[in-house]
């Protein structure tokens, strides 16, 4: 850029004050700047995993000079390079000079004890010659972690020529911003909305915030406003937004903001009447239907199927199956047409089909109760009733199999996050009958925790409180809560990752991760993790977004599913001490090199799983956005054949247990506003044949 001349200068003080004036209103944060980021690294003690010559050190990567370099042992995957930088320091930036090697997937780690590492960045597409990355990051330790190399013989190995570090030492930031405040919206379009709001503070600096839908991540930018493009017309959206400061401290999310985009253009007419409604199939428990399309004037979108003037089922296409049927029943069945705006047909003609005799393998379905809440954990007592949470009111409810509530209490330091938490897992003690203690999952004031209370003559014993686990971070959303024991007599425990990518690699943190306890809250000593030290001890497995469901197979083996972001939802098998790939790896999206893969994926509409359960080798999963039920047979170390049941039949599926008596029981999650007492929630008995 060419100098600026004299004349271009303010030329009075009044000018020059509200030139600067303008200057700092662009700033991020009004609070103090940090010193510029210093080379760290040069000249600093350095190892690797190997060495492929006395020419080729690893202090010859940190020397200053290209001319020399480090380079591993061909043919050598994983390999790694690390530099010790003498003290804790604020990481902001990671030079990498490649030689003619390269690495194609690594990841940059740091660590307070060159032991439990943090991952800051990874890629499974790295590029050689000059890398130079922006990372958030803390630690005295930094590597780069390569698992897979660029190049074949003859140059088969990783060859670094400088590995510089930039950062700030002497203090390391771990306080994170506050929440940003004021959020509005203006200019909204059928497909866009500008969003603005005022800026949040923090001790250092605020470098950028993250901008989320109903959880889901949109964009991260570094004004207090942005332009939010690709919405649909006539849709419902709530955003929020969170700070981020350069150490990678994200703030707890700011108010939420509801936004509903107009229709394309004005719309007043109705799609037409469906025609030719047919059955197509039956069985036992279940009828299949087809009809031919309706028309309108811009566009159908849906199609809903009702049975007796109650709807049971829908679907964007022209047939669907609908589920939760009694054998050797006869139902009147209907069908009408939506379009975009929300104009529905009439109900086309109504035909009448009869299941047949006998029973499928998931059967009919009946309602045990409603309630007002949202029913979040659940599990059975050893007389055969149900136990469940109610996330907003923060109380637990005993169900009787025959539909017969009685409220137990209320859980004591249980707060909202007008998002995902509040009152969470439950699971009832393996051995209930001479300790009577319930467990549960819930969000508290400053992290999620899991505490235990005893149950006595049907009301929880206040003073028999005990806090097992605390710091689990919490956020709007994702913030996990499931509870399992399994046949070891552990207790497991999916989590969240409070909104903080990086924290899922971080074995120092709680978040993102399947926590093993004992009964007693102690970490058990044959944790993968647990002479690390720390919360690490805790660790099962670890490099998960959002953790909402756990079983135990017939082998004893740990299933978890968990909730992506925009792409794939995952069903993954744990295998102890398995690193499962978020932030990096979203399902089998992203740089997911290294990483555990998933046994089954599905895009996040048609899933967003949150409890699920085992019977008889068959995995069932109960889903929020997908709003149906899978059945999945477990084969081998996989899944096989996957079944679809009640899609759209009961809205959105939050939790799935199998009851004493050979059923499941599942709960709906209609309410997404966290307010206490204003849900309308079903708990529904399905028979199992």
């Amino acid at each position: 850029m060419a100098p600026r001349t004299r004349s271009a200068w303010p030329t009075s003080l009044g000018a020059l004050a509200t030139a600067l004036a303008v200057v700092a209103s662009a700033l991020v944060s009004a609070a103090p700047a940090s010193a510029a980021p210093v080379l760290l690294s040069q000249g600093k003690p350095a190892t690797a995993s190997t060495s492929g010559g006395s020419g080729l050190a690893p202090a010859l990567a940190v020397d200053g000079n290209p001319a020399t370099r480090w380079a591993s042992q061909g043919g050598l995957d994983p390999s790694w390079f690390q530099v010790d930088l003498g003290a804790a320091a604020t990481i902001t930036r990671v030079r990498l000079q490649w030689d003619l090697s390269c690495a194609r997937a690594y990841r940059i780690e740091t660590s307070s004890d060159a032991s439990t590492w943090t991952s800051v960045f990874a890629t499974a597409n790295g590029a050689g010659g000059v890398e130079d990355l922006v990372v958030a990051g803390n630690g005295r330790y930094v590597r780069m972690h390569g698992t897979t190399r660029c190049r074949t013989a003859p140059y088969n190995s990783y060859s670094l020529q400088e590995f510089q570090v930039f950062g700030e030492t002497g203090r390391v930031d771990t306080a994170p911003p506050s929440p940003p405040t004021n959020l509005r919206s203006a200019n909204v379009t059928p497909t866009s909305v500008d969003l603005a709001w005022d800026p949040a503070t923090d001790d250092v600096g605020v470098t950028s915030y993250e901008v989320y839908q109903r959880g889901q991540f949109v964009k991260s930018v570094t004004g207090t406003s942005t332009t939010v493009t690709g919405l649909s017309p006539n849709g419902s959206y709530v955003y929020y937004v969170n700070a981020k400061d350069a150490a990678g401290n994200i703030s707890q999310a700011g108010d939420n903001l509801a936004v509903t985009t107009p229709p394309a253009q004005a719309d007043t007419e109705r799609p037409t009447t469906p025609t030719g409604l047919r059955v197509t199939g039956v069985t036992a428990n279940s009828v299949s239907l087809a009809w031919n399309p309706a028309t309108d004037n811009i566009g159908v979108t849906r199609y809903e199927v009702l049975s007796g003037g109650a709807p049971v089922g829908e679907t964007t296409g022209t047939s669907a199956t609908i589920g939760g049927r009694r054998p050797n029943t006869s139902y009147l069945m209907n069908v009408r047409a939506y379009d975009a705006v929300g104009n529905v047909s009439d109900w086309s003609g109504a035909i009448t089909a009869t299941t047949s005799s006998g029973g499928d393998q998931v059967g009919a379905v009946t309602q045990l109760a409603t309630d007002n809440d949202v029913p979040w954990g659940l599990d059975f007592l050893p007389d055969g009733s149900g136990v469940y949470s109610r996330r907003d009111a923060f109380d637990i409810v005993k169900l009787s199999p025959s539909g017969v509530k009685t409220t137990l209490g209320t859980v004591p330091n249980v707060v909202t996050t007008s998002g995902e938490g509040g009152l969470l897992g439950i699971e009832v003690s393996p051995t209930f009958a001479t300790d009577n203690y319930l467990y549960i999952y819930h969000t508290a004031a400053n992290d999620n925790r899991i505490v235990r209370m005893k149950v006595q003559n049907n009301a929880l014993v206040q003073s028999s409180l005990q806090v097992l686990l605390t710091g689990i971070p919490r956020n709007r959303y994702h913030n996990g809560g499931r509870l399992r024991f399994g046949p070891d007599g552990k207790l497991y425990a999916g989590t969240g990752d409070g909104q903080n990518g990086n924290w899922a690699q971080d074995l120092s943190n709680l978040g993102g991760k399947v926590l093993r306890l004992n009964a007693d809250g102690s970490a058990p000593t044959d944790n993968p993790f647990y002479g690390n030290g720390g919360n690490a001890r805790y660790v099962w497995t670890y490099g998960h977004r959002n953790v909402q469901g756990l079983a135990f197979d017939g082998q004893g083996r740990l299933w978890q599913a968990e909730l992506g972001n925009t792409i794939m939802d995952e069903l993954n098998l744990s295998e102890r001490g398995g690193n499962y790939g978020w932030p990096s790896c979203e399902g089998t999206s992203g740089s997911c090199a290294g990483y555990i893969a998933p046994k089954r994926t599905w895009s996040t509409a048609n899933a967003s799983p949150s409890g699920i359960t085992i019977v008889n080798n068959a995995l069932y999963v109960a889903t929020l956005r997908g709003s149906r039920l899978y059945r999945l047979v477990i084969s081998g170390t996989s899944v096989g054949s996957e079944t679809t049941h009640f899609q759209g039949t009961y809205g959105r599926l939050r939790t799935v247990e199998p009851a004493p008596d050979g059923s499941l029981w599942l709960t709906t999650s209609d309410d997404r506003d966290s307010t206490p007492n204003n849900s309308n929630s079903r708990i529904l008995r399905v028979q199992l044949n």
